[in-house]
């Protein structure tokens, strides 16, 4: 079974999330803080899914997903579902430092996109890094 990790900071309304990922075949496990992903990561998780208020990125969140290694990094899709995003916005994705943003409205479908998007990201990385396109399943 894949693992996500759900950062349950406030920002975020985790009983549908867990739903969404347990209906998409997760397992999810929930931390409290920014700090906790990378060892999530590490441990194997190949989702984080952090929510925002604003839309924006968490200054702590950024900085923790900033200095993952990059072979790490490139093991996991991290999803921010946040209000006043549209879901699948690749540029703001990219200017937030995540893999795919998803409105608040569409945080019922998370486990579906997480899984899309595993399989999207997987297939990008499976050239430039074998290990961490295995690390995201197969």
């Amino acid at each position: 079974m894949r693992r996500a990790v759900v950062v349950a900071d406030g920002h975020l309304q985790v009983e549908v999330a867990f739903g969404a990922l347990s209906a998409a075949g997760f397992e999810a496990v929930a931390v409290g803080s920014a700090a906790e992903i990378r060892p999530q990561v590490e441990l194997g998780a190949a989702v984080v899914v952090m929510g925002a208020a604003d839309g924006g990125q968490d200054p702590a969140r950024a900085a923790v997903l900033a200095a993952m290694p990059p072979g790490l990094r490139r093991s996991c899709v991290v999803v921010l579902i946040g209000a006043g995003t549209v879901t699948g916005d690749g540029l703001r994705a990219f200017m937030l430092g995540v893999d795919l943003v998803v409105a608040v409205g569409d945080s019922a479908q998370v486990g579906e996109l997480a899984g899309a998007a595993i399989a999207t990201k997987r297939a990008l990385v499976a050239p430039l890094d074998p290990f961490a396109a295995g690390r995201l399943g197969g």
